[in-house]
């Protein structure tokens, strides 16, 4: 009987923390949504060609900070089962959190609020800069005609992207 009485702690203590863990990873797509509308916004005033690419990356972004949050959460169960396993061996009341998701989401926030508050000016200079890489591997490999040409298609996308 005394296993029942466990397991029947254990579902309690998990039901607040699976709807905490739901907000957290709402609240996290919720900042990867702002980002966007705000780099959709962004780019039309700098007036820019909106393309997938940028949807792409977002793409790219949930699955990253998702993975992220998944072996976070993964890690809290095992910390919370230890924590009502260590609260019902020695009559403790060791508080029952999912502390790494709370800290995960927070983290995945700050660089999506960091996001929003960027400057234009602050994402031109990491595309000069990005042009800049991309010239310098060019110039490593100068003999190559190949990466060349492909610089030259490159350059002349985008003049066409500009103008439209």
């Amino acid at each position: 009987m005394e296993e029942f009485g466990f397991l029947t702690r254990v579902a309690h203590a998990f039901w607040p923390q699976l709807i905490i863990v739901a907000v957290l990873y709402v609240v996290v797509i919720l900042a990867i949504f702002f980002d966007l509308m705000a780099g959709i916004r962004k780019a039309k005033q700098r007036g820019e060609f909106r393309s997938s690419f940028g949807l792409r990356k977002t793409i790219d972004k949930v699955g990253k900070y998702f993975n992220m949050l998944l072996a976070v959460t993964a890690t809290d169960v095992i910390q919370i089962l230890a924590v009502l396993q260590l609260n019902s061996q020695t009559d403790t009341s060791l508080p029952v959190m999912p502390i790494l998701t709370f800290l995960g989401a927070t983290f995945a926030c700050f660089i999506e609020i960091k996001s929003i508050y960027e400057k234009n000016s602050d994402k031109d200079r990491a595309k000069v800069q990005e042009a800049a890489k991309l010239m310098h591997e060019l110039l490593h490999h100068k003999d190559n005609q190949e990466m060349f040409a492909s610089f030259v298609d490159y350059v002349k996308t985008q003049k066409k992207d500009e103008r439209l």
